[in-house]
């Protein structure tokens, strides 16, 4: 993790003046000697060092050039909360918005929600953040860790003494209302790459029908290496119809129904060009023509789909919906609240249309979706 350098006096300052304890669900008093004070919300004049001028979060965008680039100097940013982690669907990061676009914050902390409110102002302190990308979408955060393996162009900031030195919560405001999209404005954005001005930011896009296709990408041991260059240890579900899901994602119980249900038994394990065989075969079978390395260890006896039910977890799933000629992807993880919800029936068999919101994000050269609420908000079946 690259240096951050702040002067101590001008922290003690941004800390005495913006810091507050975590709000709970309960009102917070501040009388008495040993109750927490409320909560005072930074102004522009509360920030450490702030030079009377913020930098666009277009502007700050236009600085990436591939690879993650560390943002130096007196730079700051502001922007409106426009996600929410309460139902499980965003993890660990922050979309804030101004005038200009969106950007997604990494802070690597859950519950964001109860600190970060809809609609909330907060300015970001940029100097010693990465500026990066991932398969297209703008990041800001750490530079990348130890762990990472140079895959992912940012870390996230998950030391809370950076995130107290950076990261300001000021006044409250009235939410965001979403930005309505055309597919025009979708494929500007999409050709704009990038520097595409909708990703990050809280839209709608009315009128998408569903494509009754899906994309999941499955391990069946998830313990064991996974990535790109491990084909034996993945399974694709895609390029042909639903597969039998009919939820926005899964959990692990989902997915293990699932799995048992025999939708999946067609779908082969591997990767690109490199395909072994179905999830019914044995790693041991497929090791015979040496096919397949030799980690799954007792394992290689049991039928991938066998596999797959041992070591189950819940598993995302993206939904393909199209905006006339245009793809749109809605992402849902099986961690969120509303992952083993139906997706409406009336919406899977084609019958009606619908309009969704939430963030609108680019992937690997495609728009794509992360609701913010449960499907009954999110999704209006016309």
């Amino acid at each position: 993790m690259k240096k951050i350098v702040i002067i101590l006096s001008l922290a003690l300052v941004a800390l005495s003046s913006c810091k507050s304890l975590k709000e709970e669900w309960q009102p917070v008093f501040t009388f008495g000697d040993n109750e927490p004070a409320a909560f005072k919300p930074c102004s522009e004049a509360d920030l450490p060092g702030f030079p009377g001028t913020f930098t666009s979060i277009k502007d700050l965008k236009s600085k990436y050039v591939g690879g993650g680039i560390e943002i130096t100097g007196n730079v700051w940013i502001k922007g409106q909360v426009i996600s929410s982690d309460e139902t499980g669907n965003i993890y660990r990061e922050l979309y804030i918005q101004d005038e200009t676009g969106g950007i997604d914050v990494k802070l690597g902390r859950s519950s964001l929600y109860s600190e970060y409110k809809m609609g909330q102002w907060v300015y970001v302190y940029c100097d010693g953040f990465t500026l990066g990308a991932y398969n297209g979408m703008p990041q800001l955060g750490m530079a990348p860790d130890n762990t990472s393996a140079n895959e992912y162009e940012t870390s996230y900031i998950d030391s809370q003494a950076i995130i107290d030195l950076h990261v300001f919560r000021g006044a409250f405001a009235d939410p965001l209302p979403p930005l309505e999209v055309s597919e025009n404005d979708i494929k500007a954005a999409i050709s704009a790459g990038y520097s595409g001005e909708l990703w990050g930011k809280y839209v709608i896009i009315k009128g998408l029908k569903y494509d009754k296709q899906i994309f999941a990408l499955l391990y069946p041991n998830p313990n064991l290496p996974h990535k790109s260059g491990n084909p034996e240890n993945r399974v694709f579900l895609s390029d042909n119809g639903t597969w039998g899901i009919n939820t926005w994602a899964m959990s692990k119980s989902k997915y293990v129904e699932y799995i048992n249900s025999g939708a999946w038994d067609a779908a082969e394990v591997g990767s690109g060009n490199t395909r072994y065989g179905p999830i019914t075969g044995k790693p041991a079978d497929y090791l015979k023509d040496g096919k397949v390395l030799g980690s799954f260890g007792k394992d290689a006896e049991l039928s991938y789909k066998e596999i797959m039910v041992k070591y189950a977890t819940a598993n995302y799933v993206s939904h393909y919906f199209t905006l006339g000629k245009t793809s749109v992807q809605v992402r849902t993880s099986g961690y969120s609240k509303f992952c083993d919800y139906e997706v409406d029936s009336r919406i899977m068999d084609g019958s009606a249309t619908c309009d969704i919101k939430g963030i609108l994000t680019i992937y690997s050269g495609a728009a794509q979706f992360s609701l913010i609420d449960i499907p009954e908000v999110s999704v209006k079946v016309n």
